[in-house]
């Protein structure tokens, strides 16, 4: 109770500030110490489990990796930008800042995780990069909330680099399959 006493009694911007050196002197209860020690552990607490879940937010539960490539990346036949991207944010339930279609089939990007091997911008080195030039299409959100966001397409013909890992269950035969697209050459 005394740590709830405690905060109601420090002001709105003191609840944002960093832990006081331990040379400033403490109240004679030594109740401030505690309370914003308290506090400040509380809004870290609190932003850790925000940015975790963004993160668990970021690929539906019941995808793989490989499937939630597929689903965001991989476009045989080029579609509209709004309507394809409002598949994926529906998924995520916001609007997608950016994304890239590949214009090929997922076994054609699936057969790119068998070129050599690359860093990727994460200095993992599980990236590799398409054999030369593909179809592509970037969207790239200009206006818009979730669920009527809107899109500026780009259409290119270059190369592309994804990561690729091992398959998961329910994922294609390959000796390893795409799971991020890392950038756009």
């Amino acid at each position: 109770m005394k740590f709830l006493e405690g905060l109601t009694r420090l002001p709105h911007d003191d609840l944002f500030i960093h832990l006081p050196p331990h040379s400033v002197p403490l109240s004679p209860l030594r109740e401030m110490a505690p309370a914003r020690a308290g506090c400040c552990s509380l809004l870290l607490l609190l932003l850790g489990l925000w940015v975790a879940e963004v993160l668990v937010r970021a690929k539906p539960k019941d995808m793989t990796s490989s499937q939630w490539f597929k689903t965001q990346h991989v476009q045989p036949s080029p579609q509209a930008c709004n309507s394809a991207m409002s598949i994926i944010n529906k998924y995520t339930e916001r609007c997608k800042d950016l994304n890239t279609f590949l214009h090929e089939p997922f076994s054609s990007v699936a057969i790119t995780c068998q070129t050599p091997n690359i860093a990727c911008k994460n200095s993992c080195k599980n990236c590799h990069q398409s054999h030369g030039p593909m179809s592509l299409t970037m969207g790239e959100l200009t206006s818009g909330k979730y669920p009527n966001c809107r899109y500026k397409e780009k259409h290119l013909n270059t190369p592309y680099i994804v990561a690729c890992d091992p398959p998961q269950q329910g994922d294609p035969g390959y000796p390893l399959v795409p799971v991020h697209l890392d950038k756009v050459v």
